[in-house]
Parts: structure tokens; sequence; C-alpha cells
């Protein structure tokens, strides 16, 4: 029996907090996650607000799964390098006060150490920093793949010193850079802290297209089985990137994921 929890990215439900938050109750997931960008603005949440979701929460049986940051750029791009970086640390600090432990963010694309040095320690650095900032103040990064080996990621994962960083299983984006979901799983199993619940499909032009949970090409039950193998307890965040009906979308990912596999 897989005991990991669900939890719903309600970015996708484009709606008010609350009624997102009812949503989500509705729907039988177990936590949300927040775009710490658009959804939750630190400006708007002072101490009285914090407490008063975490009360709305707290009545509907849900938690605060993670937070996820996203950046329209590489975090390392010399472009706005600093605003973006503070507000990076101000949204680690923002979770940690409304006791989010995890924080998902796409970095941009890992360079080849060997063949790009320069770009491999300036992302080091960078990471580096935030994790340590993420570990005084209990926050985990959890970074997306963006089509690395699992060897690389590995690689420059292991290379963070400061603090822990682990890796945010995009389920979805590895078939969409035709990469086997279960092998990046199994390579990666020690350092899964987050699962995205995405499906997808490869064209037969080579491009990918993130299809609803259950109609692409990923084998659920050996996904499931795996997660079991690798005893992960941690969340299974359904979300969908695309579709004219997100919400819906996510609705019967859940369902799926609650009728057809073994969720404890």
């Amino acid at each position: 029996m897989l005991r990991a929890k669900i939890s719903v990215a309600i970015k996708a439900f484009s709606m008010e907090m609350r009624r997102a938050i009812d949503q989500a109750m509705e729907l039988g997931a177990q936590g949300i996650q927040v775009d710490l960008r658009t959804d939750l603005l630190a400006d708007h949440y002072g101490a009285s607000a914090r407490r008063q979701l975490l009360h709305v929460l707290s009545e509907r049986n849900l938690q605060l799964a993670s937070g996820h940051f996203p950046l329209r750029n590489p975090i390392a791009a010399k472009e706005h390098l600093g605003p973006r970086l503070a507000a990076l640390e101000s949204a680690i600090t923002f979770a940690s006060k409304l006791k989010i432990r995890t924080l998902t963010l796409r970095a941009g694309r890992i360079p080849d150490a060997e063949q790009d040095d320069d770009g491999f320690r300036a992302l080091q650095s960078i990471i580096s920093d935030l994790a340590a900032q993420g570990n005084r103040q209990g926050v985990t990064l959890c970074l997306l793949p963006c089509g690395e080996s699992a060897v690389q990621i590995r690689q420059f994962i292991e290379s963070i010193k400061s603090g822990p960083v682990m890796v945010d299983a995009d389920l979805g984006s590895w078939v969409m850079n035709r990469q086997s979901v279960v092998t990046q799983l199994r390579e990666l199993h020690d350092l899964i802290g987050h699962v995205e619940i995405r499906d997808a499909i490869r064209d037969v032009d080579g491009r990918g297209r993130e299809v609803p949970v259950g109609e692409g090409e990923i084998d659920w039950n050996e996904v499931v089985a795996l997660l079991n193998e690798m005893s992960y307890t941690g969340w299974l965040n359904v979300d969908r990137y695309e579709g004219t009906d997100r919400r819906g979308d996510i609705s019967r990912g859940v369902s799926y994921l609650k009728k057809r596999l073994p969720i404890a």
C-alpha cells in the first residue's frame, strides 16, 4: 500500500483562494500546492492573515502541501538576477512562516560540469545559497528536471553541501523529454522529495504533449509499485499545465489515483 498524500495545484483552478480551497476539499485532496508568486503574496499575508488561512485549511482537513515559485527565465540568467534571487529568498521566508516545508521550482537546465564549468559553478553557487537559507528556515528546495539525465541531476544535487536539495519528479515532463519515467525514478529514488502527477504522450514528430492523467504513456500501476518500493511517503501533486478544462482534468486525475491506485 502506497502511503503518500494527494495534493492539487490550485493555480490551475483560476479562482479566489477561499473558493479554491473549498474545491480542493470537494475533490478529496489532502493538501494544496500554492503558487508563491501569484496565489499567495507575502505582502498580503501578515501574521493574522496567515493564521486565518491555516485555520480555514484545518477546518477542511487540508494542509499546505508545497509551494511553487515559477521563473520566467533560468535562475542563473544574468538579466534581472538580483531581483530574481531576492524574490526567491522572500518566498522561502514566507513559506517557512506558512509552515510549508517544500518549495518547488524549475531552475533551468543544469549545465554539464565538464563542458561548461563556469555555468555549473554559477548555478551551484545560487542553489547553495538558497539551500542554506532553506535549511535555516525548514524549507527544502525541490528542483523540477529540465531534460537532464539522472546522472547529471544526481551529480549536481550531491555537490550542494549547504542544505537539502531534492528532486520534484515531474513524470509528464520526463515523457515529453523522451525519458523513461521508471528509469528516472529508480536512479533518483533517494532524492525524490515531491512528485508531480502529470501524464503525456510523445507525438510522431518527436515532440511531447501533456494529456489528462490516465490518457498518456505512463504505466501508473508500475509507477505506484515503484514509489511503494521506494517507501515514498511524500505528496503526489496533481496538476495540469495545458487544456481547456484544467480544473476538471485535475478533478479526474485525483479520482483516477483514488479509485485505481492503491494509495493509503
